[in-house]
């Protein structure tokens, strides 16, 4: 009897000790997608800074369209949904120059319109 308590504690501790490793990889887990959402929040509240409301609307039109163009099968293996969202990358790099040089545009006149009178 007194083996099989043995054997029920030894189970207990480990599964108490998986459990808390299982904890601190959610909790790591939880942070990284903290980190990321508040980049995109911070993108985003920079984004509605700089640019007019129907830009926005623009914007996020114009990206639905470009990842909503071709749909992978639904019973789709990971290898080909990965082929899909690096396609995807590929149609989405080529935007990303031109949303630079258009934020160094909208910046470089916003600084000139601040700028101090020259005398």
């Amino acid at each position: 009897m007194s083996h099989r308590l043995q054997e029920l504690a030894m189970r207990r501790r480990t599964l108490l000790l998986r459990s808390e490793r299982l904890r601190a990889d959610l909790a790591a887990d939880h942070r990284v997608v903290l980190e990321a959402l508040s980049g995109v929040e911070r993108f985003y509240f920079i984004a509605r800074r700089a640019a007019p409301p129907l830009m926005l609307v623009g914007v996020g039109a114009l990206l639905l369209r470009l990842f909503r163009r071709s749909r992978p099968v639904a019973g789709a293996g990971v290898g080909r949904k990965a082929l899909f969202w690096m396609s995807m990358a590929r149609r989405a790099l080529p935007l990303v120059p031109l949303a630079r040089s258009m934020w160094r545009s909208r910046s470089s006149r916003r600084l000139a319109a601040h700028a101090p009178p020259e005398q």
